[in-house]
C-alpha cells in the first residue's frame, strides 16, 4: 500500500516513521531540508543549539527506513478521481494521501507590517538571528507560547527584550497564574507592555495605544494560519483548517489530515505534541486497528528557566495541590492543571486526567 504525505513537519515525520517498513512511504516537503524542529528555532536564535541540533534524522535515515523525501516539491493538486498528487514535479500515485501542511505564522496587519518579521521556519530564524546579532534586541508581538519561549529564551541569552501584548493575561490563563509566568520572565530580563495594542510600526519601532515604542528588530508571533490551501483547491471541505472526523478522515475518500492544518469539531492542536500524538493515532489506523483520536489539550513549554506545562480544560476556580500544580474540577472530576517547573508531576498529572481516575 502505498501512503504519500504531504509535509514533512512533527505529524508527517511521525507518521512516515511509524508506517516505514510496512508501506510504501513518500513524502512531499515544498522546503529544500529534511524535518526539522521548529520549536526548538527560539533556542536556536538565541544560540543555545547548532543548527544541526535542529534536525532529528540525516538523509540517510529516510532512505534506509525506505521513505521516499520529495524535496523542494510543491503539492498543488490532490486529482481524487485519478488518486494522484499532481506536484510542480509531476505526480504522484496514492493508495491513502495525509495532508500534514501545517501552519504559517499569522501576519501582523497594521500599517507598516513589512518592518515585522514572523517566526515559522528556519530561514525566518537564521534571518532574525542575523538581526538580532546587529541590533543586540528585540521586540515580540504576542502572548502565546511561541512569543513567550522567543522573549525568554533570547532574555536568558542576555539580549534586550521587550514583549508586547494585546490581552491582560498570558496563553489564556488566569491573572494569578499569568502573573507566576510575567514574574519569572521578568526576572529572566523581559520587559512587558500588557494591555497594549500596536496600530502601525516603521523601521525603528512601533505605534501603540499607549505610546510609541523603540525597537527596530520586532518579531510577530500571536498565532497561527492553518496550511489547507492544498484541500481546499481539491475540493476537500475546510473551515479554519481542514475539516476531520475522529478518525482524522476529511471529506475525500482515502484522504486524511493530521498537525496545525487539521481540524475537528473546532479543535486545532496548534502544538508539535498535538501532532505527533494525531499521526501515531492514523499509523494505527491505517494499519487496520479501530482507533479514534480524542483532542486533549495538553503542552509543555520552557521560557527561559521555567517549565510550563498546560493539561485539558483551566477555565474557572482551581485549587493548588502544592507550590507547583494547580488543577481544576468539573464536579468532583479534574479535568485540567497547570503545573509549574516540576515535568515528573505534570506527565503523570497527564495520565491521570486523560484516564479520568481520581487527584489526590
Amino acid at each position: 500500500m502505498g501512503v504519500v504525505v504531504v509535509g514533512n513537519g512533527p505529524g508527517g515525520l511521525e507518521l512516515a516513521k511509524n508506517l516505514s517498513g510496512e508501506f510504501d512511504v513518500t513524502i512531499v516537503e515544498r522546503e529544500s531540508l529534511p524535518g526539522y524542529s521548529k520549536p526548538m528555532l527560539s533556542h536556536y536564535i538565541a544560540g543555545f543549539i547548532p543548527e544541526e541540533k535542529l534536525f532529528p534524522y540525516p538523509l540517510d535515515w529516510y532512505e534506509n527506513r525506505g521513505i521516499k523525501l520529495l524535496l523542494g516539491t510543491e503539492a498543488r493538486l490532490i486529482d481524487r478521481s485519478r488518486k494522484v498528487l499532481v506536484t510542480d514535479r509531476g505526480e504522484v500515485p496514492y493508495d491513502a494521501l495525509v495532508i500534514a501542511t501545517g501552519a504559517r505564522a499569522r501576519e501582523p496587519s497594521v500599517p507598516g507590517g513589512e518592518y515585522i518579521l514572523t517566526l515559522r521556519t528556519l530561514s525566518d530564524a537564521k534571518r532574525i538571528r542575523a538581526r538580532l546579532e546587529d541590533e543586540g534586541e528585540i521586540t515580540v508581538l504576542g502572548g502565546g507560547f511561541i512569543a513567550l519561549e522567543l522573549a525568554g529564551n533570547l532574555a536568558k541569552a542576555g539580549y534586550t527584550v521587550k514583549l508586547i501584548h494585546r490581552g491582560r493575561t498570558l496563553l489564556r490563563l488566569d491573572e494569578e497564574l499569568s502573573e507566576i509566568i510575567r514574574a519569572r520572565l521578568e526576572n529572566a530580563g523581559v520587559e512587558f507592555h500588557l494591555e497594549t495594542s500596536v496600530l502601525g510600526a516603521d523601521e525603528t519601532g512601533l505605534r501603540t495605544d499607549k505610546g510609541y515604542i523603540p525597537g527596530r528588530l520586532k518579531v510577530c508571533a500571536f498565532g497561527i494560519v492553518p496550511n489547507r490551501e492544498l484541500a481546499v483547491r481539491s475540493g476537500i471541505h475546510a473551515g479554519r483548517g481542514i475539516m476531520i472526523d475522529d478518525h482524522l478522515r476529511t471529506s475525500a475518500k482515502d484522504v486524511y489530515a493530521v498537525g496545525d492544518c487539521a481540524e475537528l469539531n473546532g479543535f486545532i492542536g496548534g502544538t508539535a505534541k498535538a501532532a505527533v500524538e494525531q499521526a501515531r493515532v492514523l499509523s494505527r489506523i491505517l494499519k487496520g486497528e479501530d482507533e479514534r483520536y480524542e483532542p486533549f489539550r495538553s503542552a509543555f513549554f520552557k521560557f527561559a528557566d521555567l517549565n510550563v506545562a498546560i493539561i485539558g480544560k483551566t477555565e474557572g476556580r482551581g485549587e493548588w495541590l502544592d507550590g507547583k500544580a494547580r488543577v481544576f474540577r468539573e464536579g468532583e472530576k479534574v479535568v485540567g492543571a497547570v503545573v509549574f517547573d516540576d515535568l515528573r508531576e505534570a506527565m503523570k498529572l497527564e495520565r491521570t486526567i486523560k484516564e479520568g481516575l481520581p487527584v489526590n
